[in-house]
């Protein structure tokens, strides 16, 4: 298979997953004119129609689910080899790209990153910020750095410390809850306020605990936060007469596949060794 139709197909399938060509340009991040020339040409070559197009989006018409199973055994085979070589590559230089959450992105991850870099120099270390999971068998990321009750299938990794919430406001008493939307609302602290706070007594949310720090500290209520956060924050008061004692193990993780790359265990052990002092400091 060449390279222009293993696009094709890498193009069709993302239109497939996020239903519309505008979603799937910006999952790709191509331009939409790239999605729908890269799906008329699969379409062209096989001479087949993959999608019904209509207003509310793009869909896969039943006569074609036959060929995106096709082309989805595709795409797994070709992650599968570039895991493959990603995994045999024994060179400790490179590329390492290791995902978290924007939170540990912007407050602890930066310096610990240095220190990595001032090490190794060989390695180039990029961070990618986002409350989204990766999906490290599409070798969108190469390490995560990951607060979860456990870890998911086909990862491997060790546990890095702990996170630790608090309730925090901005002095103001009798505050509504503030929401956690979006990614957040798969939390624990999400999970404490379904079943402890009624929805009268809740107000607006958002999907990141940066976002909601800014919102507590302008007064909008009180909320959840990672005690790191908040606690360094002084427009901010801990509410310590609320205290559920939500804490969360923090993962530092990878795919098994290529947990012995050396790149990536050289970046693993680090953030072990430097992420419980970041957190505790």
């Amino acid at each position: 298979m060449n390279n222009d139709n293993w696009d094709d197909i890498r193009y069709a399938l993302a239109v497939s997953k996020h239903g519309s060509l505008n979603a799937a340009a910006t999952a790709l991040g191509v331009a939409h004119a790239t999605v729908l020339r890269r799906v008329a040409a699969f379409e062209h070559r096989y001479g087949c129609v993959v999608f019904r197009k209509d207003p509310s989006g793009y869909s896969v018409l039943p006569e074609a689910r036959t060929i995106l199973s096709a082309m989805e055994s595709v795409e797994e085979a070709v992650l599968s080899v570039e895991r493959a070589v990603v995994g045999a590559n024994r060179s400790p230089t490179g590329h390492v790209r290791i995902a978290s959450t924007d939170s540990l992105c912007q407050f602890v991850l930066p310096q610990i990153l240095n220190s990595i870099s001032a090490l190794y120099p060989s390695l180039e270390l990029t961070i990618l910020s986002g409350n989204s999971h990766h999906d490290l068998t599409r070798l969108t990321a190469d390490i995560v750095v990951r607060p979860s009750v456990q870890l998911g299938e086909g990862l491997t990794g060790e546990r890095a410390g702990t996170l630790r919430f608090g309730v925090y406001s901005d002095g103001t008493h009798n505050q509504k809850w503030m929401r956690l939307d979006g990614a957040l609302s798969r939390s624990l602290p999400a999970k404490w306020l379904a079943e402890h706070v009624r929805t009268d007594d809740m107000t607006n949310g958002a999907d990141s605990f940066l976002v909601l720090q800014q919102m507590v500290a302008s007064g909008v209520g009180r909320a959840f936060l990672p005690a790191f956060i908040g606690d360094a924050d002084p427009r901010l008061h801990r509410l310590n007469d609320i205290d559920p004692g939500i804490e969360v193990p923090l993962w530092v993780a990878t795919l098994e596949e290529i947990a012995h790359t050396p790149r990536f265990a050289v970046v693993q052990r680090a953030l072990l060794e430097h992420l419980p002092h970041a957190l505790a400091g």
